[in-house]
C-alpha cells in the first residue's frame, strides 16, 4: 500500500475506531466489579468503625449539605451508632476523604481514609495517626469538636504536617456535625 496522506489518514481512523472501541468494551466489563469491591470496601471500613449492625447499611445512606453523607447503623432495628463519609479541600495536596463512625450517644469510635494525595511519611501517616490509644493525638472515644493543641485545643497534630492535620481535624468536624444534626433529628 502506497504512504499517501488519504491512506494515512484512513489508517489512523480505523485505529482511533477500533482502539475507541476497544476501551469502551472494556470500560462496560470492568464496570461493575469496580463498583461492587468499592461498595466490598465501604462496608468492610464500616464495620471496622461503627459497633455492630445488621442493616444494609449502603442502601440507607443520607445525603447531608456539601457532598457529606450519613449512613444509619441498626442493629435488630435499634440505631447503634452512623458512619459519616467526609472530606476536605485544605489538605497539603488538595482534597481527600474518610470515613468517621459514631455510636448512638456520638462517641467516635473509628475512622478511615478512603482516599489522599498527601506526602508519604507525612500527612500520609493520618490514616494511623489519630487512632493511636494513649497518644495526645488520639480522636478516638472523643465528644464533642476537636482542635490541635496549636490552635488552643488537645490533639497533637502530626510532625511536620500541620496542614494536613488542620485538614483532618476539620474534616472529622464536620463529620461530627452531620451526625449531631442527624441524632438531633432522630430524638425528636
Amino acid at each position: 500500500m502506497k504512504s499517501t496522506l488519504r491512506n494515512m489518514v484512513f489508517s489512523l481512523t480505523g485505529l482511533t475506531l477500533f482502539v475507541g472501541v476497544a476501551l469502551a468494551v472494556v470500560s462496560l466489563i470492568t464496570a461493575q466489579p469496580i463498583a461492587d469491591a468499592g461498595r466490598k470496601a465501604r462496608i468492610a471500613a464500616m464495620s471496622d468503625i461503627l459497633p455492630r449492625f445488621d442493616n444494609d447499611i449502603l442502601s440507607e445512606v443520607i445525603e447531608c449539605e456539601d457532598g457529606i453523607f450519613l449512613y444509619p447503623a441498626t442493629l435488630e432495628g435499634v440505631a447503634v451508632g452512623a458512619a459519616v463519609e467526609t472530606y476536605s479541600d485544605d489538605g497539603f495536596s488538595g482534597r481527600f476523604s474518610l470515613i468517621v463512625g459514631f455510636d448512638s450517644s456520638g462517641v467516635l469510635k473509628g475512622y478511615r481514609v478512603l482516599e489522599h494525595a498527601e506526602t508519604p511519611g507525612l500527612g500520609a501517616k493520618m490514616s494511623d495517626w489519630f487512632s493511636m490509644a494513649g497518644s495526645r493525638h488520639c480522636v478516638l472515644g472523643t465528644v464533642g469538636a476537636l482542635s490541635l493543641s496549636a490552635d488552643g485545643g488537645d490533639i497533637d497534630a502530626i510532625t511536620g504536617a500541620t496542614i494536613t492535620s488542620r485538614a483532618f481535624i476539620g474534616a472529622v468536624n464536620k463529620a461530627r456535625q452531620a451526625f449531631d444534626n442527624y441524632n438531633t433529628g432522630a430524638n425528636e
